[in-house]
């Protein structure tokens, strides 16, 4: 960093009277909510260099237009490896000029300004159509960006769940197998750094290394931190389709995030406005939801009455000897667009892709119980309609399908999820489904 340290003065100076320019705030605002989503990628770089926050990675990569990440993760370390980015200072006019040395300080005019950090500020001589790395950290700052939320000195970590120490907040099944290690419950460790990664992620650094690293993220509701007092400060999820989201990443379960992409997730005892019911046998008191990520948000785009359980008729007479099928909470692949043959016939997602598992409900009471049996296959699980029964009466529309209440519904659900990009470019892709259970998602989540 030798090279570049004698403009620090300047570049502080640049910093503290900086503004941003009006025309590019629309701009700034996407960049922004795409980093903030997209964070536990960036955080990847604060494993290998924990000197530098995630969103120092992430402006690198708008700046890019955002091309393949692992590519540009390879390419981002290898500009520091020869800055020497691990000496790299904690103070942010060495990290703007960072950003510049990764650049290869190219364009810098008589002032030492460069375009690469400071377009789209008031320290350039044009209205800039692109925005620099110091435009969008200003913005990042001004939505609420806090990069002093670290706390150091002696800690105790007691894993309280068996958990999974991570390289970054993404989901653990999203990461390879070198970029995680399993920690079992009431496992203790001495940590002499924790700050808070996102809502529900910690990262903490060991004092012991392990798998010759200290730097670790952790899932905040598996881990008491004694001594720390920002340990337990967490954003919470706001919209119930953040909740959902925030569920799903802790049980570790897939979302697809990438434009235009369908999460289809069914809540089981929850009604449409988000509050919860008695979930009673042979009701339509379940929700069929589409979630899809729009401007790297989550948004409910389709939410219909639904049932995840057999109706009376079905639990009373089953089908299968051992008793109707109630299939699992979880997620499963499972499903292609079909037809569902019973009921004259309609469109559907029919379970030709990959088997489900499901309780079987022997005792005939409606419920998942701890003693029932569990049986996994090609059960027919299908996902179709309900013929317009009333709320109060499921009858025989399922007898452990996944079912939506109403034809138009079930209408717009196909057309809904049939626009999804990975279908139209393969008509025998299989769908995933996930079925959660809106008691533990509020308990988890609460309003």
């Amino acid at each position: 960093m030798a090279n570049i340290v004698h403009i620090e003065e300047k570049y502080t100076e640049l910093w503290q009277s900086c503004k941003v320019q009006s025309n590019l705030l629309p701009e700034l605002e996407r960049i922004a909510e795409k980093l903030y989503y997209d964070r536990g990628l960036y955080e990847k770089l604060e494993w290998y260099y924990p000197n530098l926050p995630w969103y120092w990675a992430g402006i690198l990569h708008a700046k890019a237009d955002f091309p393949d990440y692992q590519q540009f993760l390879e390419q981002i370390t290898g500009k520091l490896s020869k800055i020497q980015g691990e000496q790299i200072p904690t103070k942010l006019s060495t990290r703007l000029l960072a950003f510049d040395a990764c650049n290869d300080f190219q364009g810098k005019d008589n002032q030492g300004i460069t375009p690469f950090v400071w377009a789209g500020t008031n320290h350039t001589k044009t209205i800039d159509s692109v925005p620099g790395c110091a435009a969008i950290l200003y913005f990042l700052q001004a939505l609420g960006l806090k990069d002093g939320q670290v706390e150091q000195g002696q800690f105790n970590l007691k894993v309280t769940s068996d958990s999974v120490l991570k390289s970054c907040s993404l989901p653990s099944n999203k990461l390879e197998a070198s970029e995680k290690t399993t920690v079992k419950a009431g496992r203790e460790l001495e940590i002499i750094e924790v700050a808070i990664a996102d809502a529900q992620h910690l990262r903490v650094m060991l004092k012991t290394p392990i798998l010759s690293r200290r730097i670790w993220f952790i899932y905040g509701g598996h881990v008491q931190i004694d001594g720390s007092k920002i340990a337990t400060v967490t954003v919470k999820p706001k919209t119930l389709a953040e909740k959902i989201v925030a569920y799903c990443e802790k049980k570790g379960y897939r979302i697809d995030k990438q434009p235009g992409q369908k999460n289809i997730i069914y809540i089981e005892g929850m009604n449409p406005d988000g509050t919860l019911n008695d979930n009673t046998l042979n009701v339509w008191n379940d929700l069929r939801t589409v979630i899809e990520f729009q401007d790297g948000k989550p948004k409910m785009i389709g939410c219909w009455e639904a049932t995840t359980n057999p109706g009376k008729y079905y639990t009373y007479k089953p089908m299968n000897p051992k008793g109707a099928a109630i299939i699992a909470f979880g997620q499963y692949s499972a499903w292609q667009v079909g037809i569902h043959t019973p009921g004259g016939g309609h469109e559907a997602l029919v379970q030709t892709g990959g088997q489900v598992t499901v309780h079987r409900d022997a005792n005939r009471n409606g419920r998942r119980d701890q003693g029932d049996s569990m049986d996994s296959g090609m059960f027919g699980i299908n996902q179709h309609w309900g013929g317009d029964n009333p709320k109060s009466d499921v009858g025989r529309w399922s007898a452990g399908c996944q079912v939506g209440r109403t034809r138009q519904g079930h209408r717009d659900f196909m057309a809904m999820i049939k626009s999804d990009p990975r279908y139209q470019a393969n008509r025998k892709f299989v769908f995933t489904s996930t079925i959660i259970d809106g008691k533990d998602l509020l308990a988890q989540f609460p309003n």
